[in-house]
């Protein structure tokens, strides 16, 4: 657990976060591990590498796109997983977290309480119920955990600001599925970023951007 810590640590002190920053993902991973059993938020596989499995790699994508002074909607968000991390790095997005288990968005909203996260919105629904109020207003959209459908698709582009984009969190890319995602009508380009990274193993995203 100490060696998922420090690599997380090391990530955010070669970003110069600040002491606040650091101070609030303990406070959450703190959360995490007393809600754990009455929320089922995470497997008891990865509660103890909580650092890496969930926060280190929830943050990394901010390495690759700015995400300061953005609207995030983040699709599936579970524990709070990627939203969080990233909203704790980056203080001055808007965060939009779609989570439709009552209890896990029940427990987002105990975090963004408890972490004094301003501009933060839990919605408790299904991707395809947001309302239209959102249509084309996001800059991102980010999916870490949940399958993607057409019917996803098609709303996650409605939701979208021209040129937003939707970011895939991926183990390992399958080139059918890009090549599915090349055809919809309203991407406008694929980009796959692929890492491996220590204590976190192989890691990808697939970018997919809106024709602008």
């Amino acid at each position: 657990m100490q060696d998922s810590k420090k690599i997380f640590l090391d990530f955010l002190l070669k970003h110069k976060v600040q002491n606040s920053v650091i101070e609030k993902f303990e406070k959450y991973e703190t959360l995490i591990q007393e809600k754990n059993q009455k929320f089922n938020l995470v497997s008891e596989k990865t509660i103890n590498t909580i650092w890496t499995t969930h926060f280190l790699d929830s943050a990394l994508i901010s390495e690759y796109i700015d995400l300061g002074n953005s609207y995030i909607l983040d699709f599936g968000s579970g524990a709070g997983f990627p939203g969080i991390p990233l909203k704790i790095i980056c203080p001055d997005m808007k965060l939009y977290c779609v989570e439709s288990i009552k209890k896990k968005a029940l427990f987002i909203t105990f975090v963004k309480d408890k972490l004094n996260l301003s501009d933060t919105e839990i919605l408790t629904c299904r991707l395809e119920n947001i309302a239209e109020d959102l249509y084309g207003t996001l800059d991102h959209i980010v999916v870490r955990a949940v399958k993607m459908t057409d019917q996803y698709f098609e709303k996650a582009f409605k939701l979208l600001k021209p040129a937003g984009s939707i970011i895939l969190y991926k183990s390992k890319v399958i080139d059918d599925e890009v090549d599915k995602i090349k055809n919809y009508q309203d991407c406008a380009s694929t980009e796959i970023i692929r890492n491996e990274i220590s204590g976190l193993g192989r890691r990808a995203y697939i970018i997919v951007k809106k024709h602008g």
